[in-house]
């Protein structure tokens, strides 16, 4: 193998490197996202084997989050650190979240919304708790993409020193 083929093979692998280490910044994202995606996949289809039309909240949510989806598998081709969709699909989830709550816990449509599970106290509070929990998760999440859009991430700072030692 001659030394300009060789080359090209290191640049190549340098710059997949590179590609890898901007997508990698969004890795928990992506990972929440899924988390959301399935959770409300779930919550979807226990609402369409009870006929509630509930299920079109989870429905929009899914498809929110499939934007966002969309969104982060272009970022492999160009890496950027503004994910607009993402964002506003965890502000979504967030904004749900908090909507869900007193509904949950101060009206009778706890019935309707999680027709599955028996309507008692003890049920009302662990279906707050779980959305308690995403609302942290989502708040996270948001957290981050805001570090990452400010490149405050410490995988920015990493990458940097990965394209110092580069040159």
């Amino acid at each position: 193998m001659d030394q300009e083929t060789k080359n090209k093979i290191e640049k190549n692998r340098r710059e997949t490197s590179l590609k890898a280490m901007y997508f990698n910044r969004f890795l928990l994202v992506r990972y929440m996202s899924a988390l959301f995606f399935f959770s409300n996949l779930y919550w979807f289809f226990t609402l369409v084997m009870s006929r509630s039309l509930a299920l079109i909240l989870p429905l929009v949510l899914m498809i929110v989050i499939l934007i966002s989806v969309a969104e982060q598998v272009r970022m492999y081709g160009n890496h950027t650190n503004q994910a607009k969709y993402t964002y506003y699909c965890f502000l979504s989830i967030s904004a749900v979240n908090l909507l869900l709550i007193p509904i949950i816990l101060f009206t009778p449509l706890f019935q309707y919304l999680y027709p599955f599970i028996v309507d008692q106290s003890a049920s009302r509070l662990f279906v707050v708790g779980i959305l308690v929990c995403g609302l942290c998760i989502s708040g996270f999440i948001l957290f981050r993409l805001h570090n990452i859009r400010h490149n405050k991430d410490w995988h920015y700072k990493r990458l940097q020193r990965f394209e110092n030692a580069l040159n």
